[in-house]
């Protein structure tokens, strides 16, 4: 594919260190009209924490004026399937190399403020729940949050020293509709409800390709992005898009929005609820995939696509590793 770049073609990104690859596909530049996200839905945990502080609880404003914008897209290479079990693994992997290296004499862990560092996630609680669709290397990974899939990213980008992050909805959106090939039905490109008779193990790939070569932006596991107008600011309701196997084939469309809640962490017993893994139904299904822009990030966007979006997300991952349940440090601690 032709930039005004150069020539744009698809690779494979092997994980250093491992026999773990990731294949990624070029996406050509563009416009999207991109609609408003619809608000949040209510939470009883919002009313209950308004209710602790002594206030009202006072649901999200919707803008009346919110109008669709058409916006401009740089050409990127999107992943061909979404992040899966195997490929989640060494990030996974770091939260023990973390715990090894802090019995290092002299070890000293890094500040919160260390540009390249990165948080790990414990393990989850109960496997057979978290991962009860995801039983084979290639499924998607899922229950994890927006944040842990942004500080997957970051972990890549720093192992690979080459620029990887969520995608911009409309980034996501605009690879979603320009790959679809009109002779093909929902049926044929998403894994959902009506076509999916019992949910034993989702897997990658399992449907036809976009003509991009792209699989399961729709259905299999709605995939979280970041919203083009809240790069920041949120604590919960980030969006995952695309649909899942859980929901009807009219709710698999590259418009197709979910927002998180405070419902998604009800079942996490902990005080604050872990930052990387969500435990509700949703996020069962709900993974996603990443993209690798054209243009290299500059530093300001690498941090506003890689850390905590709001003061109280950033505040709770501190306070978990501080209590040793996460860890923070280097890439290669």
């Amino acid at each position: 594919m032709k930039t005004d770049r150069g020539f744009m073609v698809a690779y494979t990104q092997r994980i250093p260190g491992t026999n773990v690859e990731i294949e990624m596909v070029p996406v050509a530049g563009g416009t999207m009209d991109l609609k408003p996200p619809p608000p949040p839905p209510a939470s009883w945990n919002d009313e209950w924490r308004a209710e602790q502080r002594g206030a009202t609880y006072v649901p999200p404003k919707v803008d009346p004026d919110l109008k669709v914008q058409t916006v401009e897209i740089e050409p990127f290479w999107m992943g061909k399937f979404e992040i899966t079990m195997e490929q989640y693994m060494p990030y996974r992997q770091l939260y023990y190399a973390h715990k090894k290296a802090a019995f290092r004499k002299g070890y000293e862990r890094p500040g919160f403020d260390e540009v390249d560092g990165v948080s790990s996630p414990t393990d989850v609680y109960d496997y057979s729940y978290n991962f009860e669709f995801a039983g084979a290397s290639d499924s998607p990974v899922p229950t994890t949050s927006q944040f842990a899939a942004r500080q997957y990213t970051k972990w890549l980008s720093l192992t690979c020293k080459l620029d990887y992050r969520l995608p911009l909805r409309s980034e996501w959106q605009h690879a979603c509709v320009s790959g679809q090939k009109p002779e093909l039905l929902v049926d044929d490109v998403a894994v959902h409800f009506e076509n999916t008779e019992k949910v034993e193990t989702i897997r990658a790939g399992t449907k036809l390709a976009s003509s991009l070569g792209l699989h399961d932006l729709q259905g299999n596991v709605s995939e979280w992005v970041i919203e083009d107008t809240a790069t920041t600011g949120l604590f919960r309701g980030h969006v995952a898009i695309g649909g899942n196997f859980n929901l009807d084939a009219k709710d698999c469309q590259c418009d197709s929005i979910l927002r998180s809640t405070e419902d998604w962490w009800d079942s996490d017993p902990d005080f604050p609820q872990s930052p990387w893994w969500a435990t509700s139904d949703e996020s069962r299904a709900t993974g996603f995939r990443i993209i690798s822009p054209l243009k290299q990030m500059s530093d300001q966007l690498r941090e506003l696509y890689w850390e905590a979006d709001s003061d109280r997300l950033r505040e709770d991952v501190e306070s978990r590793v501080e209590s040793g349940r996460g860890t923070f440090g280097l890439v290669k601690p």
